[in-house]
């Protein structure tokens, strides 16, 4: 092992040492049958009932589960639905929870969910919301999900009634969004992704909210590519005083932060049977020789550029150019993984595909104005 490859599994420790491992809380709402376990399977690919194995906290009418517990890293708060004649029980044991937060984190998003099935919305659902609106703390971050939009008619009739019904009947204005339980129908799924994570304020939860959902695989690369566009531009700076081929070692904690946050916004750690250990011992290793290999391979096409150093130009691009290749192959498994395709994850980053979207990217970077 050479000491760029020592370098960066020592970094790769580092970082999961210094990691902040903080998880987001979202509560679902809504009465028995709701559809609340359907919504949850289809946006983080976790099934509600099996998870009960890791003994969730049961607290009233609030089941809370631990993404610690279960491999997310998304706290689950799955109130247990009310039925009629309960509303205002309900109303009063989940503000409990609300207010109390769990384990001293706020509630940071609540789904509301009201199945189109049921036609109307119920008296209870009405109050319930006018009253949980009234909480200025958590105005803006509760949203009604109306659910089983795969059984309304074929214009949507129903769900339009609902929303206008809403409308209507509360005093603040609440976003909505229609789903479906049926795999292929997606309707405004990623859009409630999508909102969700912009109201969680925290930089941190915001990024273990995108890395638990598996539903939106190209916001996991948006956010990828920010991660990338940061890093890249701080090995620019390591760079600016232009530092020989054999100090490239110098880029090596900008990268590993870089590759660390790319592999935990696609949430590889969290589908099953990826441990942490499967990342640190196979994964990274594999990865840290991969890019030596490809730094050693473009020497000669820097030199002819810069004279065989590494300018705050070059720092950048083969940083970026590293970022992009680990976020193309993180895509591309992760999105094979869900579709039920076999992925071999301890040697994603091995093949010849990797150097060659190194390469590709670097030379991009490298022919790009400014």
């Amino acid at each position: 092992m050479n000491s760029y490859e020592k370098k960066f599994n020592e970094e790769w420790d580092k970082y999961q040492a210094e990691k902040k491992n903080v998880y987001p809380n979202v509560m679902l709402l809504g009465t028995s049958g709701a559809g609340k376990s359907s919504l949850i399977n289809k946006v983080f690919r976790r099934d509600i009932a099996p998870v009960s194995d890791v003994k969730p906290e049961t607290r009233g009418y609030d089941t809370v589960y631990m993404g610690a517990d279960y491999g997310s890293t998304v706290n689950l708060v799955d109130t247990a639905g009310y039925e009629m004649g309960q509303g205002e029980t309900y109303y009063s044991e989940v503000r409990k929870t609300i207010l109390k937060g769990i384990d001293g984190s706020p509630v940071h998003v609540i789904w509301y969910c009201i199945p189109v099935t049921n036609e109307r919305v119920q008296e209870m659902d009405f109050d319930i919301l006018q009253k949980l609106m009234q909480e200025k703390s958590i105005r803006e971050r509760i949203c009604i999900v109306f659910t089983k939009c795969d059984e309304d008619t074929k214009n949507g009739s129903k769900a339009k009634d609902l929303k206008r019904a809403v409308g209507k009947s509360l005093v603040f204005p609440i976003r909505s969004f229609e789903t479906s339980a049926n795999e292929k129908i997606d309707l405004d799924l990623d859009k409630l992704i999508e909102w969700s994570a912009s109201v969680i304020d925290d930089v941190d939860l915001r990024n273990n909210f995108i890395a638990a959902q598996m539903q939106d695989l190209e916001m996991k690369r948006e956010y990828a590519k920010k991660i990338i566009s940061a890093s890249a531009a701080e090995a620019g700076v390591v760079g600016a005083v232009p530092i020989p081929f054999s100090d490239a070692v110098l880029l090596v904690p900008v990268q590993v932060t870089m590759i660390g946050k790319v592999i935990d916004v696609y949430g590889v750690s969290n589908l099953v049977n990826i441990s942490t250990a499967v990342i640190s011992d196979a994964i990274i290793t594999n990865l840290g020789r991969s890019i030596v290999s490809n730094i050693l391979k473009m020497i000669p096409v820097v030199g002819k550029i810069v004279g065989a150093v590494i300018s705050a130009g070059v720092a950048a691009a083969l940083t970026g150019a590293v970022g992009y290749a680990a976020s193309e192959l993180c895509y591309q498994n992760v999105k094979k993984f869900l579709e039920g395709r076999p992925v071999v994850w301890d040697s994603i980053f091995e093949s010849g595909e990797f150097s060659r979207l190194v390469k590709d990217n670097f030379k991009n970077r490298r022919e790009q104005p400014g």
